[in-house]
C-alpha cells in the first residue's frame, strides 16, 4: 500500500505502535534506535506527538500502513495513475497465474504413465 501521509496530521506515538501491530515498549525501543535520525528532525525523545515528516520516515522505516482515514484524501481522489497501476499488475498476475497453470497442466500431461498392470513398489 502506498501512504499519502496528511502534511498536517500530528500522529502519537502510541497510535503508531497500534498500527505497527507491537506493544508501546516494543515501539519505542525501535525509536530510540532511530533517534539521532529524529534529533536531526528536531524531534525530541519524549515527544508524544510526532510531526508529518517524522511519521512519513517512521512508516516507511518500519513498514507501517496508515488508514484512510489517516491519510491525505485530496492525494487519494487524486491518485487515478496509482489505481490504473494497481489494475494492471492484478491482470499482469492474474494472465501469469494463467500461464503457470497451463504449464503445470501441460507438464502432468507429458510424464510418463504407470502401466496399469505395473504396481508401485510396496513401502517398507
Amino acid at each position: 500500500m502506498v501512504n499519502f501521509y496528511d502534511k498536517k496530521l500530528f500522529i502519537s506515538k502510541s497510535t503508531l505502535a497500534k498500527l505497527a501491530g507491537v506493544s508501546y515498549r516494543t515501539f519505542s525501543r525501535y525509536l530510540k534506535t532511530r533517534q539521532p535520525v529524529l534529533d536531526m528532525m528536531g524531534i525530541p525523545p519524549k515527544a508524544q506527538l510526532l510531526p508529518p515528516r517524522a511519521v512519513r520516515f517512521v512508516c516507511e522505516d518500519y513498514c507501517i500502513d496508515l488508514p484512510e482515514q489517516m491519510q491525505d484524501q485530496d492525494d487519494l481522489d487524486k491518485t487515478q495513475l496509482y489505481k490504473n497501476v494497481l489494475i494492471y499488475l492484478q491482470h499482469w498476475e492474474n494472465e501469469n497465474f494463467e500461464k503457470m497453470r497451463l504449464k503445470a497442466k501441460k507438464i502432468k500431461n507429458s510424464s510418463p504413465k504407470m502401466d496399469k498392470d505395473r504396481q508401485p513398489h510396496p513401502e517398507m
